[in-house]
């Protein structure tokens, strides 16, 4: 486990308490003698890292492991609600792809969201692998392999009798699974981690809604994610750790279809139960 530790300039710290409130863990107090927050005794093996300490702080006199306010951006303006909600109404599962690649620039920034996923106790073990035409082109070969030989022998008919549609289409050469997507993204996390699958659902709806902004399709592929799971060889291929449980699955790249309107689903019950 990493020291956790803060550092405070005196010159700057207006003693607002703030940090010391926001602490959920009750890893600070205010010092007595300098007015001034430090750690409680043993308080860096109850940190968990969150950094709220850092980011609450009007003054940005407070530093948290060597990380100072002047090194992490300040907040900005965001999309306002019409327009976040614009970007929600108008996500589509994208399974027509154009084939080239992403530009590098593009994709440096969908790696970059992924630091910024919150997860269950501010555990930072996530793991992401992400592929391109060549690894997808493998990952294709070793999948068809062992489907045309499930449903040939009429496993996956046992298996999964309602996916039944696709198996002439798998055996006559389709990519069912890919799509023809230029690119992956995999996650995986501890199995004893205390949001396993949550967290990696998460990472990929946060990684999603980056996509949807630069224009970017997407599509979930349980397809894929299950094959990962079943299939050793896959996993080692993604340097998958024991211990690991690979909870999600992406394909992306640029659209090669546009929708012009958004849909009219139907509508979820949401029960709201507020006193006035």
């Amino acid at each position: 486990m990493k020291k956790r530790f803060i550092e405070v300039d005196p010159d700057k710290c207006t003693a607002c308490t703030m940090c010391v409130r926001d602490c959920m863990t009750g890893a600070l107090q205010m010092s007595e003698e300098k007015h001034t927050p430090e750690m409680v005794k043993d308080g860096s093996k109850i940190c968990f890292d969150c950094q709220h300490c850092l980011a609450v702080c009007p003054a940005g006199a407070l530093s948290f492991s060597g990380i100072k306010a002047a090194d992490v951006p300040a907040t900005e303006s965001l999309p306002a609600g019409g327009e976040m909600l614009a970007l929600i109404r108008q996500r589509r599962s994208i399974r027509q792809f154009k084939q080239e690649p992403l530009d590098r620039e593009t994709m440096e920034l969908l790696k970059e969201c992924l630091h910024w996923v919150p997860t269950g106790c501010n555990d930072h073990r996530l793991r992401f692998f992400i592929a391109g035409p060549q690894e997808i082109a493998e990952f294709r070969r070793i999948i068809d392999r062992r489907l045309r030989f499930m449903i040939k022998s009429g496993i996956m008919t046992l298996l999964v009798p309602r996916y039944r549609r696709y198996f002439d289409t798998i055996l006559n050469g389709a990519d069912v699974i890919f799509r023809e997507a230029p690119h992956i993204i995999i996650v995986m996390s501890p199995r004893k981690s205390p949001c396993c699958t949550t967290d990696q659902v998460i990472a990929l709806t946060q990684f999603d809604m980056m996509a949807q902004s630069l224009g970017v399709g997407t599509c979930w592929c349980g397809f894929a994610e299950r094959a990962f799971r079943m299939i050793g060889k896959l996993r080692r291929m993604i340097g998958c750790p024991a211990g690991y449980y690979i909870g999600g699955a992406m394909l992306f790249g640029r659209p090669a279809v546009k929708y012009y309107r958004a849909t009219e689903p139907e509508k979820y019950i949401i029960e709201e139960k507020i006193k006035p």
